[in-house]
């Protein structure tokens, strides 16, 4: 990130407790989980709170972005920014497969899900409002794809990450 974008993110952004968040999306999750039939019930829930969070946040940050992605692959460069501005950090990595029609998020420091250690929900995907989010936006820029969370470092895995296909 620029200087110019480190001035925009420390004077320009809202910003929002980290500790609040994680309490209020824990208890949001402890919520589904005492109520919710199965784990397939709570991952879908979750991704379409996550989808209308994104339209929330596509439409606040559209008219500040200057360039949109034209093509799917270039969304990786959008993505990492909004990750950034809405969570304060980068993903650890990105990768961009070589027909340019997946993308795989990692973040090996994932703020939604740090702290939590859940053994007994196989499948569960705990981190599926970020996949939301993608959805969101790559559907309201136009482009017919999907996201989902691979793996979570809240069940075990060594870090969480999303992959975003391009369907068509």
């Amino acid at each position: 990130m620029g200087i110019k974008g480190k001035l925009g993110w420390q004077l320009k952004t809202d910003k929002v407790s980290k500790v609040l968040f994680q309490a209020s999306y824990r208890e949001l999750m402890n919520l589904l989980m005492s109520t919710s039939e199965s784990v397939d019930v709570i991952n879908n829930k979750m991704n379409s709170i996550g989808f209308r969070v994104g339209e929330t946040l596509l439409m606040d940050y559209a008219d500040k972005i200057r360039e949109h992605a034209v093509s799917f692959d270039q969304f990786s460069k959008t993505l990492q920014l909004a990750y950034k501005v809405n969570s304060g950090q980068e993903f650890t990595a990105i990768h961009i497969s070589n027909d340019k029609k997946t993308i795989k998020f990692t973040d090996d420091n994932c703020p939604i899900c740090q702290g939590v250690v859940i053994n007994d929900m196989p499948g569960l995907q705990y981190c599926a409002l970020i996949s939301g989010v993608f959805d969101a936006v790559m559907k309201l820029r136009g482009f017919s794809a999907e996201s989902y969370q691979e793996s979570c470092r809240a069940l075990g895995d060594e870090t969480c990450t999303w992959t975003l296909n391009l369907l068509t």
